[in-house]
Order: C-alpha cells, then structure tokens, then sequence
C-alpha cells in the first residue's frame, strides 16, 4: 500500500487525470474552478472561487521544482507559461511549446507534456502528504523561531552556512529535519553537495528525495521538552566546477518567523545587481528578466556582501536574493 493510499490520497493516475482536465480548451487563460478535481482543489485550499490566482500560483512553484524543458512543457499546457497566457486552445499552446521550445513535431510535444505531466503529479502528491503531516501536531513537533544563513562565493565552491533557532510545540523531540532544493536544468547531471553538523546535533540521515532535493535529518542531542529552544548549525559545500542558479531563497514548508540572509560574492567579480526576493513563488524569480527597478535591488557593500532579513514568512513562497553578473539579463 503506497503513502498516497493510506492518506486518502488517489494514486499518481487519478492526479495527472486531474492535471490533463485542466488543460483542456482555455486552461489558465480562463476559468478553471469547474474543471478543478479533488485533489487539486485540495492543493487551492478548497477554495474554487480563487482557484485561477491560488491553484496557479501552488502548481507554479510545484513545476519549479522540475527541469527546465519539463517544467517549460507543463506551464506552457497550462496556460501558466507567459508566451501561452494568451492563447485559448491546448493545440495552440502545444504548436507554439514544439516550433519554439523542441523545434520538433507534436507529437514530441505531447510526449513532452505527459510526462512532465506525471512528473507535477508526484509532486503534488508529495506535498499534499506532507501538508497533511503537517497538520497533524503529533507529526509536526517543531517550528522555526529563526533561520540565518550565510552563502558564501568567495571560495573554490559554493557554500553554505545555517544557523537555526527551533522551537519544540510537543515533549520529547529527538530529531528534525530540512529540505534543500538545488534545481537543475536539462542534462545537467545532479549537484554533488557535502552536508555537515557542526553544531547542536548530528547528521543522521541523508535522503535523495528526487534529482533536485535532498532530506537531511538531524538528530538533537537530548530531547526536548514542548516549548524548549534550541539551536544547530548545518554546513554545506558544493562541489567545485559545478554550476548553480544565481539566487538563494529559503521556501519555507513550515511555520519561520525570521531569516536572515548573507551573501558574500569574491569581490574580483561583483554582480551588475542584486534583487529582494520577498515572498515571491519561483515563478516570479526564475526566470527572471530584464534589470529590477532601483527599488528592488539591494547595495553590495565595500566587503562584497549584500544582506536581507524578513519576518513573518508566508510558506511555499521564497525570500532572499538573486543576482546577475551581467546588466541586462540574469
């Protein structure tokens, strides 16, 4: 009996069928609130009357989390790519994803779209799992009081340095766990990352969930007690040569009330600029075009560090910053 059945979840055939009714005629280019099953509404809160603003921004920022040609196949089924918002039909949006896109048949493009289709759909399931265990106290135990993290550029490789503050919401939690996401576009082979505790507990488990997301459990060093604070520190190093998108954003999947973010660029090589991302799906940030207005951009001071802090964070949408080393284009 798979995850999705014990939660009461259809499996993945039933999610993509729920998928392939919305892109049916005008999908996102029109009203979806009729066409919404189950499981997606669901994923739109149960709300249907919102579903075209909340259901499209959720599957978005699921697509985000695919490669780039997959995630490409699906928004532009959808009507959520913006070169496909406009047009009415699903054969109009197929055309244009195979002469622009895959410069193949449709055919291709089909093929393409299906299988980024059942990609969304375990996606989807994924996360409803996990909403789910959420909301269940019993299966949460913890939340986020305060993220620091700085991301460091000025060495051989990328890394990566997280301060967190918890909070225990039940007695005796001996272990919590974090998500990184590291995306990858089309035939880039997966990242090589080195993870490490250096502080407040032990890495005890390290789980591949998919090609762009790792599970790092860490083990505390005592139980705690409900209400009790606690902080660790995770490094993370990437290894060198290996090329990363030009943003850090926490997306958080559970309740933080505070981030804090570093980055420190090798000052040899300084960006054109540097943009806030608050509260943004990844939509919104990648791809990202063109030049922000000055209000968005944020300075690089004489150290080569740029830096933002939030509070209050919305989960599933990001924050932090993204740059270029180019001015007129990421």
């Amino acid at each position: 009996m798979t995850s999705s059945e014990r939660d009461g979840l259809p499996g993945l055939t039933e999610i993509a069928a729920e998928i392939q009714a919305l892109r049916k005629n005008r999908a996102f280019s029109g009203d979806v609130s009729v066409k919404l099953g189950p499981v997606l509404l669901e994923l739109a809160g149960g709300d249907a009357r919102h579903a075209n603003d909340r259901l499209g921004r959720e599957l978005r920022a699921l697509a985000g989390r695919l490669t780039g040609e997959m995630r490409t196949a699906i928004l532009a089924a959808l009507a959520l790519h913006k070169d496909t918002r406009e047009m009415t039909t699903y054969s109009q949006r197929k055309r244009w994803l195979a002469d622009t896109r895959l410069d193949r048949g449709d055919r291709t493009a089909e093929r393409r779209i299906e299988e980024a289709q059942r990609l969304l759909a375990q996606e989807i399931a994924a996360e409803l799992e996990r909403r789910r265990g959420l909301s269940d106290p019993a299966d949460d135990g913890w939340f986020t009081k305060h993220l620091s993290v700085a991301y460091l550029l000025d060495g051989d490789a990328p890394e990566a340095v997280e301060e967190r503050r918890i909070v225990s919401t039940r007695h005796g939690l001996t272990e919590v766990t974090t998500v990184l996401d590291t995306p990858r576009e089309s035939g880039q082979r997966r990242l090589g990352l080195k993870a490490d505790v250096t502080r407040g507990g032990t890495l005890v488990r390290t789980e591949e969930l998919s090609r762009n997301r790792t599970r790092y459990t860490i083990g505390l060093p005592a139980p705690l007690p409900a209400n009790e604070l606690h902080e660790y520190e995770l490094h993370i190093r990437v290894e060198p040569d290996q090329p990363m998108r030009d943003y850090y954003v926490a997306r958080p999947e559970r309740r933080c009330e505070g981030f804090d973010l570093r980055v420190r660029f090798d000052r040899r090589r300084l960006p054109a600029w540097v943009r806030l991302v608050a509260g943004e799906d990844v939509h919104v940030y990648y791809p990202y075009e063109g030049v922000p207005a000055p209000a968005e951009q944020v300075p690089v001071d004489a150290t080569g560090e740029a830096r933002a802090s939030f509070t209050g964070l919305r989960e599933h949408l990001g924050y932090g910053l993204q740059w270029s080393f180019t001015a007129d284009q990421p």
